[in-house]
């Protein structure tokens, strides 16, 4: 029978937590921590929820959904991003039901009150004429707009994007991420606590056993020390293709006071490799201002829950989506230029192959470390060199909770 912690039993947890360790098993089982993340987490986090290409006219629009709580992601009638909670002033009832669309007017389909694209009330039949219209507006919900990426915050005072803009920007400009699109996105149920799916995205120790296609071409599954070379000769191609090769840690204890988390760093691909396929040959055409493929990959964070990679020829966003206390979504979404034709310029099949195997993969290997964790004999083990950015995750995770 699984319990059921507390307050106090999960102070009691937070205390005994042994530093370079993974979690105690109720981190990734209990459905009460579970809560406390979402509070904690996931409801003050700022989370990706799509590209500006996605909703490119006034009027046009996206659904964001996550634990229960839907948002209107949309372009108003001068051009901004706003978004707005899925939820009618009147009763309550969802406003759209459509996961992407384009309206002039949000109406609502139970008794018909509709909202302008800036959020008012516009009409509401028989309402009193003495209530004040004003007041009954959508729920606005925070938006920041990056390189052409969308996040939202639920939190009512979210962290700001100040810091990570002006330092974060000029490492990022040359793939100008703004002038992407979506060339796919695919979805992978994982039966597992979303600690675990972000632990693993965390650490390439697994990937030389677990990811073969992915070891054979990335040098992160080494070393430090065996990578070093290897990332030492990218320093000269980057620069000739206009790329950093910086290297930005600002999670968790490093992060800006009131910022979101955000990191970046670029490293090698194995000889023969230009961009991250099956045959180490681009799969699209050039980012941005990027002048050639260097032969590399930037790890991108904006938050800790919305990682990306970003080769010269096309860029994969992770999203990590909460369920419930074992249960998770993991998304993925692949972009290219905006200008790219599929069939003419890139195949989706090609595009995707390496993501989608080495995602499916992960599937197995996190449901196996659920339920592994979930046994009797578990216990919190040593986490080694390779796992370091995995100790980072935890340390963020841990001062949330605390």
């Amino acid at each position: 029978m699984t319990r059921h912690f507390g307050k106090a039993d999960i102070a009691a947890l937070l205390a005994r937590h042994r530093a370079g360790h993974t979690l105690d098993q109720p981190f990734y089982t209990d459905p009460a921590i579970f809560e406390v993340d979402a509070a904690r987490v996931f409801f003050r986090d700022w989370h990706y929820a799509g590209h500006v290409s996605e909703i490119p006219a006034a009027g046009d629009y996206l659904l964001f959904e996550m634990l229960g709580e839907s948002v209107i992601v949309l372009r108003d009638d001068a051009g901004a991003i706003r978004a707005f909670a899925n939820v009618c002033r009147h009763r309550g009832a969802r406003l759209c039901s459509a996961a992407s669309g384009h309206v002039r007017r949000f109406t609502c389909p139970y008794h018909a009150w509709s909202y302008g694209l800036d959020g008012a009330l516009v009409h509401a039949r028989q309402l009193d004429p003495a209530i004040d219209r004003t007041a009954l507006g959508l729920k606005p919900v925070a938006t920041e707009v990056f390189e052409g990426l969308i996040y939202l915050s639920f939190a009512d005072t979210p962290t700001s994007f100040d810091a990570l803009r002006a330092e974060l920007t000029p490492h990022v400009r040359a793939f100008d991420l703004a002038r992407t699109k979506v060339a796919a996105r695919r979805s992978y149920p994982v039966q597992a606590n979303w600690k675990l799916l972000v632990e693993n995205y965390n650490e390439c120790y697994h990937c030389t056993a677990a990811h073969p296609e992915f070891a054979r071409s990335h040098v992160i599954h080494m070393s430090a020390d065996r990578a070093a070379p290897h990332n030492a000769a990218l320093a000269a191609r980057a620069a000739a293709a206009g790329l950093s090769v910086t290297t930005l840690d600002r999670i968790g204890a490093a992060a800006p006071a009131g910022s979101p988390d955000y990191s970046y760093n670029r490293y090698a691909l194995f000889d023969g490799y230009q961009t991250g396929s099956e045959d180490g040959k681009p799969l699209a055409p050039l980012l941005g201002d990027v002048k050639a493929c260097d032969g590399g990959a930037s790890d991108v964070y904006v938050g800790i829950l919305n990682p990306m990679l970003v080769y010269c020829d096309h860029a994969v966003i992770y999203r990590f989506v909460p369920i419930d206390a074992t249960t998770s979504l993991q998304e993925v979404i692949w972009l290219v230029h905006e200008d790219a034709e599929e069939g003419r310029d890139y195949d989706a099949a090609r595009l995707t192959w390496l993501w989608d195997v080495t995602t499916e993969a992960d599937k197995r290997i996190i449901e196996a470390n659920q339920q592994g964790v979930a046994s009797r004999f578990y216990e919190p083990g040593p986490l080694v060199e390779m796992e370091s950015y995995t100790r980072r995750f935890h340390d963020a995770y841990l001062a949330r909770m605390r």
